[in-house]
């Protein structure tokens, strides 16, 4: 009686293990970014909910400060904005990253927040 071979072969391992590889390095390559990215959110939030003026250059100090707390290293100033909407200010988080991945090819995130700043 013949008996049937179950299971995964050599050759299909390797290939299985090629897919699960590459995910993994863009996993790697790609998360710190998103992982930076809530960093900055929380921080805006944050800024957004103690705020004691209206001031954009005491809110920008303020979100200067955090962002040493929390060590963002991509974050620049110019990624934060006030914005006056109506009677409510708005603390606006918007910027774009771009950083290399695998030799001529980059990826791009564009990221995008904004809270409510408590007006006194």
């Amino acid at each position: 009686m013949h008996q049937r071979q179950r299971g995964i072969s050599f050759i299909g391992f390797i290939v299985v293990l090629a897919v699960v590889g590459f995910f993994l390095f863009l996993g790697m390559k790609i998360g710190p970014t998103y992982i930076e990215y809530y960093s900055i959110r929380n921080a805006v939030n944050k800024v957004a909910a103690e705020a004691t003026s209206a001031d954009p250059g005491a809110i920008r100090q303020a979100m200067d400060r955090q962002m040493k707390v929390d060590y963002a290293y991509s974050y620049k100033p110019e990624f934060v904005r006030v914005i006056r909407e109506g009677n409510e200010l708005n603390l606006v988080l918007n910027y774009e990253i771009r950083k290399p991945l695998i030799y001529n090819l980059d990826f791009v995130a564009k990221f995008q927040h904004s809270a409510p700043i408590n007006q006194p």
